[in-house]
């Protein structure tokens, strides 16, 4: 049986941190992290919440933890497929495509969901080293999310991020600002383009980072760069997703997710739609 020392070892590995962040996250010292990973002591028993909590997973989960056990971004797919928030089969978007899947965000409606979702959301804002002082949400779907994720933010990791909803709470911006977008998914860029144009006369400087659940990867509205690059070239902003549509892509082949069927028809749709990443 794993030793909860190898068990905890694999999990920050996973997550690609140091036993020093994983002390300062428990508040402990990173002496004690190395103990428990060389086998000289355990954690104490009020840790354990904490611990399992910090990464993401159950108590269960953290006793029985595998080696190859579900990284980040497919525990994530997961969980969209779970809720029905992933969706396979043929779906009109609005920018006109005829897509195979569909991320229907308007099926995230219980407390435990966004609540969920926003431990992702926090996730990718700490991965990704995203220094913010203020959290912006301006729809009925994301203002939740938005919510949700300063809380876990609060809870989590001890960061107090102030927010602010849709953008007629530019009033309340101020020289320094550093605001952070909260938006669902990244398809075309048009919808997000918008916001970003709504937003320019007062608040386009403060704005520096967006926080997207999905990135399709498809082409903007120039025809060549990917929406995510496009729109980080026009703005001057840093878009950070949880998941692409490769790493969907990755999930099927694997077998995380059902809807095998359709895995040939996401990779023609995304040979036909994909943006170039690069713009060259």
């Amino acid at each position: 049986m794993q030793l909860i020392g190898d068990k905890i070892h694999a999990l920050r590995k996973n997550k690609n941190i140091t036993q020093a962040q994983l002390a300062e996250v428990l508040s402990i010292s990173s002496q004690s992290v190395s103990k428990w990973e060389n086998h000289l002591s355990v954690p104490d028993i009020s840790l354990l919440p904490m611990i399992a909590r910090y990464f993401g997973i159950t108590m269960d989960e953290l006793f029985n933890y595998r080696l190859d056990a579900l990284n980040y971004k497919e525990r994530f797919i997961r969980f969209m497929a779970d809720n029905g928030a992933l969706q396979f089969g043929k779906f009109r978007l609005q920018s006109g495509r005829l897509s195979p899947y569909y991320i229907n965000i308007g099926n995230y409606q219980s407390a435990s969901q966004i609540t969920k979702l926003g431990e992702f959301y926090a996730e990718c804002i700490r991965e990704n080293n995203v220094e913010s002082n203020l959290l912006l949400g301006n729809t009925r779907h994301e203002i939740p999310i938005m919510i949700a994720t300063s809380t876990v933010l609060y809870n989590r990791y001890g960061i107090d991020i102030q927010y602010r909803i849709d953008h007629h709470a530019d009033k309340h911006f101020k020289t320094g600002d550093r605001v952070t977008l909260i938006k669902d998914t990244l398809t075309s860029g048009s919808t997000l383009k918008a916001t970003l144009h709504a937003l320019q006369d007062h608040t386009a400087q403060c704005i520096s980072d967006i926080i997207v659940s999905v990135d399709r990867m498809e082409k903007g509205d120039g025809l060549l760069l990917s929406a995510r690059h496009e729109l980080e070239k026009t703005y001057g902003v840093k878009i950070h997703t949880i998941v692409s549509v490769d790493d969907i892509i990755h999930a099927m082949e694997k077998g995380l997710v059902g809807s095998r069927e359709y895995l040939d028809t996401m990779k023609q749709y995304k040979e036909r739609y994909g943006g170039n990443e690069y713009g060259n």
